[in-house]
C-alpha cells in the first residue's frame, strides 16, 4: 500500500479537510449553544398570555352596590340582577343572564341565580325564560 501524499495537495485535498473539520467543529459548537439555551426557547412557546386584572364590574360601580354579599343578602343580589336583565325585557333567558353575569364576573353566579329561583324572585315562565317577582 503506497500513500501519495502528493495527489492529495496537488486536488487541494488538505484545504477541503480542513474546511470539513472547520464545518464539523462550527455544526458542534452551534448546536451545543442551541441545546444550552433550550429551556429559554421552550419557555417562549410555553408562556402563559398574561392576562390583566380583572376590572371591577360595571353594574357594581354604577350603583354603589360592590360590597354585596351575594350569597347572604338576596334582597340586593336581585337589584343587582335585575340591573343586568333590563334590556332582556320581562321574560328572558336565563343563559343570557348567566352570560352577563360572567361578564360583568360577578361571583358565583350559578349559587346567586339558583338562590333567586329557589326564593321567589325568579319565576319560570317555561322553555328556560324567566321573569323576576313583582313587588
Amino acid at each position: 500500500m503506497h500513500l501519495d501524499f502528493g495527489l492529495i495537495a496537488a486536488n487541494n485535498g488538505w484545504a477541503m479537510a480542513i474546511a470539513g473539520a472547520i464545518i464539523v467543529i462550527l455544526g458542534l459548537t452551534t448546536l451545543s449553544f442551541i441545546i444550552s439555551q433550550l429551556h429559554k426557547i421552550i419557555a417562549l412557546f410555553e408562556q402563559k398570555q398574561i392576562t390583566p386584572e380583572p376590572a371591577t364590574p360595571a353594574c357594581c360601580t354604577d350603583h354603589g352596590e360592590a360590597d354585596i354579599d351575594f350569597l347572604n343578602d338576596l334582597d340586593a343580589s336581585a337589584r343587582l340582577y335585575q340591573v343586568l336583565s333590563d334590556d332582556l325585557g320581562n321574560s328572558f333567558d336565563i343563559a343570557k343572564l348567566y352570560q352577563r353575569s360572567h361578564r360583568d364576573q360577578l361571583p358565583h353566579p350559578h349559587i346567586t341565580i339558583r338562590a333567586l329561583r329557589e326564593t321567589g324572585y325568579l319565576i319560570p315562565q317555561g322553555d328556560g325564560r324567566f321573569s323576576w317577582k313583582n313587588d
